[in-house]
């Protein structure tokens, strides 16, 4: 309002240095009460007012009760730039700490479920929604580490990739593992013929099965998917276990003999 009526005064008020100098300070006025109305941003947190001091080394004490005449004091229409660009990044920072909260409490929450197999054994029933809801959370982790603003949350965000990164390698290896035990399963359980005929696939395979019914009954208990399966050594049993899938391929062979030399 105070500019639009020094621009409305007579020409000839131009050349007067009131003039001159009444616009100068009504114009850093305006550029500094942005930079006010921009640092009652709710994303500022300490670390960004220290950020501010360091950069204009200006002193801001906002412990107690501030001023408009002490923010004023402080010309921020000097730091206009650097106020901006440091609210900016507390705002892109707080959309990243309110994306990890996010992740935090779903993971917290998330849970696997069991289903019984027909001897008792418990199995692990496939989930959809955690599968798509584990893809998410990585893709959103990896556009983190992209943004500008990621210093600060660098070490959490890292956790948490590795965190999910390790559900992912787990949980995979799970399911192949339980895919090859159903189906070595259905060769050696309850044909004591195919037994005979197989007695040094058997006895592999019954090894197998302990392991994998060990496995099984320890996880049972548990269900939440980051703590089942960080489990000491959980990752290292089903990578094991996998390494006998081969075993099926040459099951399979050796169980068509078997049936041909039974006469099935």
């Amino acid at each position: 309002s105070f500019l639009k009526q020094i621009r409305s005064l007579p020409r000839e008020t131009k050349r007067w240095d009131a003039r001159a100098g009444l616009d100068v300070y009504l114009k850093n006025l305006l550029k500094s009460l942005r930079s006010i109305s921009d640092l009652r941003s709710d994303a500022l947190r300490q670390r960004h007012w220290d950020e501010l001091m360091r950069e204009t080394g200006v002193r801001i004490d906002i412990s107690g009760e501030v001023y408009l005449k002490d923010l004023l004091a402080l010309e921020l229409h000097k730091y206009e730039e650097v106020v901006s660009n440091i609210v900016d990044s507390a705002q892109k920072e707080l959309r990243m700490e309110s994306a990890l909260a996010d992740i935090a409490e779903t993971w917290r929450t998330m849970e696997f479920s069991y289903e019984a197999h027909t001897d008792g054994t418990p199995l692990l029933k496939p989930d959809d929604d955690l599968i798509e809801t584990l893809e998410e959370n990585m893709v959103k982790l990896q556009n983190m580490l992209s943004s500008k603003s990621v210093a600060y949350f660098l070490d959490k965000i890292e956790t948490w990739q590795s965190k999910l990164s390790n559900v992912d390698t787990v949980l995979h290896l799970w399911l192949e593992v339980q895919r090859t035990w159903l189906h070595m399963e259905s060769i050696f359980i309850g044909s004591e013929d195919i037994r005979e005929q197989l007695p040094a696939d058997s006895k592999r395979f019954d090894r197998i099965d302990a392991d994998w019914k060990t496995l099984m009954a320890s996880a049972e208990g548990v269900t939440n998917v980051i703590e089942v399966t960080a489990a000491p050594g959980r990752a290292a049993k089903l990578t094991k276990l996998e390494s006998f899938e081969f075993v099926v391929a040459a099951c399979i062979c050796s169980r068509r003999t078997a049936l041909q030399a039974i006469g099935l």
